[in-house]
């Protein structure tokens, strides 16, 4: 019987959650295997916490992910993954941008800001998982779409051993997804995640 993969991808609205939900939506239905999915927003779709359960393959009933069972976290904000991070199984992988969103009243504070950071990542060492750090701002940047930080993340899960869907599935169903002007600054950044893997 073919197990189920279960992920979580999490952060803030405006960070692209869903588009990266639909493109691994797209490469799943693509290939073949089932899947399913949930999605939650906060008060505030723009700003506000949102979170996407996937269940990919086999026998799929409910949507939701229970405590303790993912084994992937797609974070696109840190504060976000800690968050989210209950939802992993002992030994899972995150994977992580290491965008940190602030209130408007720390913007002056450089220390509180440094010493939020700090504590984020002192509590996410505190899991048993294998937390891999993207500097997914500056490499969509790089890739001339600064939006594009959520498929830098995306290129960076194609290369988890688990997850079940290749490079090129996922490159067909972004090429679907995206609106044709954005398709190559959204290839290049795929390209830059895949690479901050293989270099991390």
């Amino acid at each position: 019987m073919e197990e189920t993969f279960q992920m979580i991808i999490c952060g803030v609205g405006g960070q692209g959650i869903l588009t990266i939900s639909d493109v691994i939506t797209i490469a799943a239905r693509n290939k073949g295997i089932s899947i399913l999915g949930s999605e939650v927003h906060g008060m505030a779709q723009k700003g506000g916490s949102v979170v996407t359960n996937l269940k990919i393959g086999g026998d799929l009933h409910s949507p939701t992910i229970p405590i303790g069972s993912s084994e992937i976290i797609v974070g696109l904000e840190q504060n976000e993954t800690l968050r989210y991070m209950k939802f992993l199984k002992p030994g899972g992988t995150v994977i992580s941008s290491e965008v940190v969103l602030f209130p408007i009243t720390w913007k002056k504070d450089k220390n509180a800001a440094v010493e939020a950071r700090k504590k984020i990542k002192e509590n996410l060492a505190k899991f048993k998982a294998d937390v891999l750090m993207i500097d997914a701002e500056q490499l969509a940047i790089e890739a001339g779409l600064a939006i594009a930080q959520n498929i830098v993340l995306l290129g960076a899960l194609s290369q988890i051993e688990e997850f079940p869907l290749t490079e090129e599935e996922l490159r067909e169903a972004l090429r679907k997804r995206v609106p044709t002007k954005y398709i190559e600054p959204n290839l290049k950044a795929f390209e830059l995640g895949i690479k901050s893997i293989k270099t991390n």
